[in-house]
């Protein structure tokens, strides 16, 4: 009896390529162009610009803004020069006495603070003494380094004797009509006679420094 062969045909079912995973994603060409790329970053600005809107914009009169931009401008055109002195000033300071090895530690201007806060005698806030005077409190904390360092820079040599300080009084006597507590009084006036020749002696130091300087200025 003849034996017949089965012929087993393979399936190509699985073999078969799903066209979802070869499909490649991309994104057309079409949309990348000059003109889109535009469009998107003008809009990427204008959500910038409304969301930092009161940078740029300082005040509005009547629904007309006032730009920081103008701002700036006026502020540079009045104050520009005494702004770029004082920076002068600032920088040659402080690294004329960091020479000598002066450095203002934090711990230092925050006791600076108290004992001013101190002699407030709660009277007012500090913060709004400083903010009648428009200073913040960044600013003052640098003008407290700026002194510290000058009064380290010359404290040796701007001692004060007690025949200065009697003399003072003798000559001064009807600027403390109240004062009762001597001592406390010695205290305030010595104080006062030292911080006058420390400034002296940093008048006369610092002039000889900034002459000395090589400065080169960019705005009158």
């Amino acid at each position: 009896m003849p034996v017949k062969k089965t012929i087993t045909r393979k399936t190509t079912a699985g073999n078969k390529t799903d066209p979802a995973k070869t499909r490649k994603s991309f994104i057309p060409g079409s949309l990348i162009t000059p003109k889109n790329l535009i469009i998107v970053g003008l809009l990427v600005l204008a959500i910038a610009f409304w969301f930092l809107k009161n940078y740029f914009i300082v005040a509005t009169v009547n629904g007309q803004p006032v730009s920081r931009f103008e701002l700036n401008t006026r502020l540079n055109s009045q104050f520009g020069s005494s702004v770029v002195d004082q920076l002068i000033n600032e920088r040659l300071l402080l690294g004329a006495v960091r020479q000598q090895g002066i450095f203002i530690t934090t711990a230092e201007i925050d006791q600076r603070v108290k004992e001013i806060e101190k002699s407030l005698e709660g009277k007012m806030t500090l913060d709004a003494a400083l903010k009648t005077q428009g200073l913040s409190s960044a600013s003052f904390r640098r003008q407290l380094e700026l002194q510290l360092s000058i009064e380290k820079m010359f404290a040796k040599d701007a001692t004060v004797s007690a025949s200065e300080i009697d003399e003072y009084l003798k000559n001064n006597q009807s600027l403390f009509p109240e004062a009762t507590d001597t001592a406390k009084l010695k205290s305030e006036v010595e104080g006062f006679i030292k911080q006058q020749k420390i400034s002296k002696l940093y008048e006369d130091w610092f002039n000889k420094i900034k002459q000395d300087a090589k400065i080169s200025r960019n705005i009158e």
